[in-house]
């Protein structure tokens, strides 16, 4: 939470900056100092922009299997904890499942993807062959 809030902090100092940099009369305005000008007020709104952005909360997917239906459900996690399902898909219309070390990917028999999610590494990979293993979607 602190960087959160000190990357919002400053993105905003930045992007203020960036736009008050032209209100700070020059001594002269020859070329080079409107170029500097505009070169440093780039730079700054840009990076003030990078660093909101890196403070917003990217939506999470997970999946969710109901075996009872014999669906998944694909479920996006919001920034709040609010939870809604964006995709639900039968069992029969999984062809083929790879996984790797960062991400998981479901196929048709197209060979489509049908969903692609990314992993966090050897853990989770693990944790999802297991899944997927319970649920008899991963050969054995």
């Amino acid at each position: 939470m602190p960087i959160r809030a000190a990357s919002v902090l400053f993105g905003f100092a930045f992007i203020w900056a960036g736009a008050g940099l032209w209100l700070v009369p020059g001594l002269e305005l020859a070329p080079s100092v409107l170029l500097t000008k505009m070169f440093l007020s780039i730079m700054m709104v840009t990076a003030g922009v990078g660093m909101t952005q890196i403070a917003t909360e990217k939506p999470q997917c997970e999946l969710h299997f109901d075996a009872r239906h014999r669906q998944v459900h694909v479920v996006e996690i919001k920034s709040r904890g609010n939870r809604h399902v964006v995709q639900t898909i039968n069992y029969e219309n999984i062809a083929r499942v790879d996984v790797s070390d960062t991400e998981l990917v479901m196929l048709n028999e197209a060979g489509k993807i049908v969903v692609e999610l990314p992993l966090d590494g050897p853990h989770s990979r693990l944790d999802a062959i297991a899944h997927l293993r319970s649920q008899s979607l991963f050969p054995a």
